[in-house]
């Protein structure tokens, strides 16, 4: 079926983008991307780029194992603490 859609610039241009580095249609990647959200597997509509925190020169080096460490400690309401920390 064909239909349209109104959809901001900015988006389609990632659309865009990313079904080319996919080397994919973009009709393809909107149509997997909607069955992924029917599904419930839709991506997160967030990006994290590395580095989080920056640290000083010659500060302390923390490893992935320490933080993944720290992760399996954390209880869920710490999780959502800082969860509505980092969305300030």
């Amino acid at each position: 079926m064909k239909t349209t859609l109104e959809i901001p610039d900015e988006l389609y241009r990632a659309v865009k983008a990313k079904a080319a580095l996919e080397g994919k249609p973009v009709t393809q990647l909107v149509v997997e991307s909607l069955r992924s959200a029917m599904a419930g597997k839709a991506e997160p509509v967030y990006k994290i780029e590395f580095p989080i925190i920056k640290s000083k020169p010659g500060g302390k080096k923390i490893t992935l194992a320490q933080v993944k460490r720290a992760q399996d400690a954390m209880d869920e309401e710490e999780v959502n603490r800082f969860v509505h920390l980092m969305r300030r």
